[in-house]
Parts: structure tokens; C-alpha cells; sequence
């Protein structure tokens, strides 16, 4: 035997013959083939792409957008205001982290070292990083999650074992609250949730772009201003909440935006629950998402859309001696004179019956069209912010007399405080359309006009004799031409619909100079009391009015702008308050048709 599995046939049988035998060779030929070829194959792939990294390694890296982006993962083009201050940035930061069960092993944690901590990190919480390290329960624990360059050099150099860091990137915002609404935020991955960093996020994350400012409208000075006369209105008046806007009328920049409540965008705080009041939130932006019914300001409306169709002039008179009836409910003048009233003195003197008056003048279809031509039933087209955050106007679903009644001075429609801005701007900037905007402006561009030149200068007439001679008295500073118009409304309840007599929204928009336009501010107030112990209303004319006033002050020289003569006393009010801007209590129902 010559093998243990070698076949021998027995004697008497003949040899055993394997009819594939020929073929089996073959097979293992062309079988062989097949292997050497892959082999040769995936030899010169692996040949090619050795020479492409090695290429690679010895060349230097070029430098372009590929680059760029990889090397910036995580960072956003900075924002500065109109002059170059910084409203926001991205900075290289620090996850400082602690391995308890490292440090354990090495001796643990010492009072010295728990001490030394905690300077260099104030927000540390001693007591539960040394349970970490002598239990032994945790093999991580965060001690820093945002910590600076200088933080974690000062914590390494303790020495300690098991403390670590991992770099990370952060978008800060060195303003704090003062232009949180107008900036917005970011989430944990730093991509932007609101504001200007969700409006621009394509224009923030361009590569190509990265280390360009985007340069906005605001002047962080401006923005500082109205943020603090804002804080003092709420406070001085006990209000819920308070909004307000400056806005270049020749360009549409806006130069300021303040909504109160507010928040710190470099700690965010968390999303409403579902289910309540968004509203109440402090992310929630009163300029551009809350929309109101504003009383009073309407009729600067009104009179101007009569004034441009014809129907009406500044002498033109209307009769307010006696309530009128819409729908079958009543409605009345606040202080009313109780005779027949010019054009001018139903704006002077704020008569709701004289703006009902005019209304019927104008007509329900020219009147309806009048504010769609001003944009108040869609959203403001103010593009750098998400659309969520800008609400359309809410305007009577049906259109009678008795809605354009209510209309006519500023109830049965609800807009944003950027929807009237916008309008009166485009009003009293000689007539010609402006487009909001939170962007630098290249100027004035060609006129898209919305009325005449001729009604924009009455307009701004009506608005300097309510600034001077009424109940916008309180915000006139002398040398600064101030022009206004005071609105004062009764807020819709929250359920159940109907009118809350006990809350009011009251609005002042303030237009300076009247002669040549350049600045307008809204500034409203919600639900102000008049905590002086006397009985008087919290009307627009106490409470808005002088606030307005005194934000003028103080960003009127910062614009450049000087007055011509001394400012007026401290903390005048208007002794008689003329507005019509309370409404009476049987206000026809809105959906009432007569």
C-alpha cells in the first residue's frame, strides 16, 4: 500500500476509469486563470491607490472651498451691526470632562483641587463631582460643557488625573437679551432655530462666504436705547409685555426691533409647552408674530385713503354731534366734542364717529382695497426672518358697513406692529412703497408709489397736529418735529371671544421729522396700569406716548439729529386726553353685517 486513500481495485475487477476526468482538468485550469486575474486586478487597484495617497501626503493641501469647509465644520459667518459691533460670533470652546473612575485610581480628588475647580469653573457643583469620584458609579461626567481656551489651560495645568477636554464650537452673542428676537439662536448642532440665523442660514453656512460680517440695518446703540425705555415702560406700568420697532422711512431699514418679554440667546430657554399660550413665551416676537387690534392709529389710514381717492380734503367736515348705529349697536366718541368736526379734528380730537363718517365717504370695496394695497391681510415680505415668526393681518372675513365701520378706527382687524410701520412709512415717505428689512440698504430705490406726494404731506400734517396739539403731546420734543398718533384698544379675550374692558393695548407711532421724514417708532404697550393712585384711565396718551418720548430722546442724538431747541420738561403729561381710542362698550359684533 502506498497510501493510506489510494484505490485498489480487487484482482478480478477490471481498473477503475473516471469519465470526467479530462474535463475535471480543464476546469482547474480555467479555474486558475479566473484567480490569477483577480489577484493582478485588485494588485493594480490597491497599486493606484497607494500612489493617490501617497501623492497626497507629499503634496500640500491647496487651498479653496473643499478646505475651507472641513477645516470650519461647525463655524457661522459672524453678524455686526450697521457700524461693524459685533452681535454674533462663533468661538472655539472647550467640553472639559472628568473620568471618575480614572482620577480615583490615582488618588482622588482633594479639597485643593474641588477648590481650584470651582474658581476656574463658578457654575461647578463640588458636591456631586466628589460623590462621582468616590463612588465609582460613573466613568464620565461633564465638568465644563461650554469652557473657554483660557478655562481649560487654567484646569490642565492643575494636573489632574482623568480630566480631559474635547474641543467644540459655539455661537455667542455678546449683546445678550438686548437683540435676542432680532438674532434668534441656534441649536446644539449650530444651526439656526430663529431669527436672523434661521433666516440667513443659507447665507451664513456659505463657505465661500464665512469670514464675511453679514452686516444688518440695526444700530446696536439705537437697539440699546429703545430695549431700555422699553424695560422701564413695562416696569413703570406693571404691563405684561411691551413691543416697539425704529425704522428708517426712506429705505425701510429697521434700526431697532425690541419684543418684552425677552430671553438670553446664549442660554435659550426651552420650547412653550404644548397646549399653552405661545404667547406667553419669551420667544415669541410681539414686532413681527403678535398681531393686535391697535385702535386709533387706523384712522391715520382712513383719512389718508379718503384723502388720496378725492372724497375728502384737511376742511372737509363730518358730522359728530350724535352716536351713529352699525349693525343695531351704538357708537360714540371718548370726550366727544358733540358737533360737526373737519377732517383735521377727527384726527386731532380722535373721533371714532368722524372716522366712521369717512369710511362711508370712501366706500366699503376702495376702503377694503385700500389696506390690501398696503399688505395688511398677508405677511410682511421682511425676508430675513422665517415665515414662522411673521404673521398675515387678520382682516373681517365678510365686508359690510358695519365692518368697515369698525375698521375705520382700528377694531375688527388684527395686524403686527411691522403691518403698520410699514404702511405708514410707505405713506409718509412722499407716498412710495418701502420693504422692510434687517439688511443694510444700498438707498432709496425707485418710487412704487401707493399714494400721491400730495396726500403723504397732509398725512404728515395730521400727524404733527395730534404730536403738538393732542393727545401725542407727551412724546413732542421740541426742535424734533415729532409727529404722531396715539391708539388705545381693548384686548380680545383669550376665550370665548368678546372684548376684556379691563385690558387694554395701547399704541403710540411716532414719524420725525414731519417736514422731511426720515425715522418712525412703534411702540406699544400691553395692558399698562397707572399706578399714581389716581382714577384716570391707562390710556395711550399716559402710558405709550411719554414712553415713546422718552426713547426719542435718547436715539434721536444718536442718529444725528439735534434739536434746534432746549427738550421739554421731564415727565410732562397731557392734561386733557382727547383720544378715541377706548371703545364703547356695545361695539357691534364682527361678524355683524348691516
Amino acid at each position: 500500500m502506498t497510501g493510506f486513500f489510494k484505490e485498489i481495485p480487487f484482482p478480478d475487477q477490471p481498473p477503475v476509469v473516471r469519465a470526467d476526468a479530462a474535463k475535471r482538468v480543464g476546469s482547474g485550469d480555467l479555474t486558475k486563470r479566473r484567480g490569477l486575474f483577480m489577484a493582478g486586478f485588485f494588485g493594480l487597484a490597491f497599486a493606484v491607490l497607494g500612489y493617490q495617497m501617497g501623492a497626497l501626503a507629499l503634496n500640500a493641501p491647496k487651498s479653496g472651498s473643499q478646505r475651507n469647509a472641513a477645516e470650519k465644520a461647525g463655524h457661522r459667518a459672524p453678524i455686526h451691526d450697521r457700524s461693524g459691533r459685533v452681535l454674533a460670533s462663533t468661538l472655539e470652546t472647550w467640553e472639559v470632562a472628568l473620568r471618575p473612575r480614572m482620577t480615583a485610581a490615582a488618588g482622588g480628588l482633594s479639597p485643593d483641587d474641588l477648590s481650584a475647580l470651582k474658581e476656574i469653573f463658578p457654575d461647578l457643583d463640588q458636591n456631586g463631582l466628589r460623590y462621582a469620584v468616590n463612588s465609582g458609579k460613573r466613568a464620565f461626567i461633564y465638568v465644563e460643557r461650554r469652557a473657554s481656551p483660557r478655562q481649560w489651560k487654567a484646569a490642565r495645568d492643575l494636573g489632574i488625573i482623568g480630566l480631559e477636554a474635547v474641543p467644540r464650537t459655539d455661537r455667542v452673542y455678546p449683546p445678550g437679551r438686548v437683540a435676542a428676537h432680532v438674532l434668534g439662536g441656534v441649536d446644539v448642532d449650530n444651526k439656526g432655530i430663529s431669527g436672523i440665523e434661521s433666516g440667513l442660514e443659507d447665507r451664513i453656512n456659505d463657505p465661500a462666504l464665512m469670514d464675511e460680517p453679514i452686516r444688518l440695518a440695526m444700530d446696536l446703540r439705537v437697539q440699546n436705547a429703545l430695549h431700555i425705555t422699553m424695560s422701564e415702560a413695562v416696569a413703570e406700568f406693571a404691563a405684561l409685555g411691551a413691543a416697539g420697532l425704529v425704522m428708517n422711512v426712506r429705505t425701510g431699514e429697521l434700526l431697532a426691533m425690541v419684543s418684552l418679554p425677552d430671553f438670553d440667546p446664549n442660554d435659550r430657554p426651552p420650547l412653550p409647552t404644548p397646549g399653552s399660550n405661545p404667547a406667553s413665551s419669551p420667544l415669541f416676537n410681539r414686532v413681527s408674530q403678535g398681531i393686535y387690534e391697535l385702535g386709533s392709529v387706523f384712522k391715520l389710514i382712513t383719512a389718508a385713503a379718503a384723502l388720496d381717492a378725492g372724497v375728502a380734503d384737511i376742511d372737509s367736515q363730518f358730522d359728530a354731534r350724535f352716536p351713529l348705529r352699525r349693525g343695531g349697536f351704538p357708537i360714540n366718541d371718548y370726550l366727544g366734542k358733540g358737533r360737526v368736526l373737519s377732517l383735521e379734528e377727527v384726527i386731532r380730537y380722535s373721533s371714532n364717529i368722524g372716522a366712521v363718517r369717512i369710511a362711508d365717504l370712501l366706500g366699503v370695496e376702495r376702503h377694503k382695497a385700500f389696506l390690501e394695497k398696503l399688505g395688511m391681510d398677508r405677511k410682511v415680505p421682511l425676508m430675513e426672518i422665517p415665515s414662522p415668526e411673521r404673521s398675515a393681518g387678520q382682516m373681517p372675513a365678510k365686508w359690510g358697513r358695519s365692518e368697515a365701520a369698525t375698521v375705520a378706527y382700528g377694531h375688527g382687524l388684527a395686524v403686527t406692529q411691522l403691518h403698520i410701520a410699514t404702511a405708514i412709512a410707505s405713506i409718509a415717505n412722499y407716498g412710495c412703497r418701502i420693504t422692510p428689512t434687517l439688511l443694510m440698504s444700498d438707498g432709496p430705490r425707485d418710487c412704487d408709489r401707493v399714494v400721491s406726494s400730495e396726500t403723504s404731506s397732509k398725512l404728515r400734517a395730521l400727524m404733527r397736529v395730534v404730536g403738538k396739539h393732542s393727545s401725542g403731546r407727551s412724546a413732542n420734543i421740541a426742535g424734533y418735529e415729532i409727529g404722531g398718533k396715539t391708539g388705545t384698544a381693548y384686548k380680545v379675550k383669550q376665550a370665548g371671544g368678546g372684548y376684556n374692558f379691563d385690558q387694554r393695548f395701547n399704541t403710540f407711532l411716532a414719524l420725525w421729522p414731519t417736514t422731511e421724514p426720515q425715522y418712525l417708532m412703534v411702540l406699544s404697550i400691553d395692558d399698562p396700569k397707572l399706578l399714581d393712585g389716581t382714577r384716570r384711565l391707562p390710556l395711550a396718551g399716559r402710558t405709550a406716548a411719554p414712553a415713546a418720548g422718552r426713547a426719542i430722546e435718547r436715539i434721536a442724538p444718536l442718529l444725528g439729529l439735534a434739536p434746534t431747541d432746549r427738550f421739554r420738561p421731564s415727565g410732562q403729561y397731557v392734561d386733557e386726553v382727547t383720544e378715541g381710542g377706548a371703545l364703547p362698550v356695545s361695539l357691534p359684533p364682527l361678524t355683524t353685517t348691516e
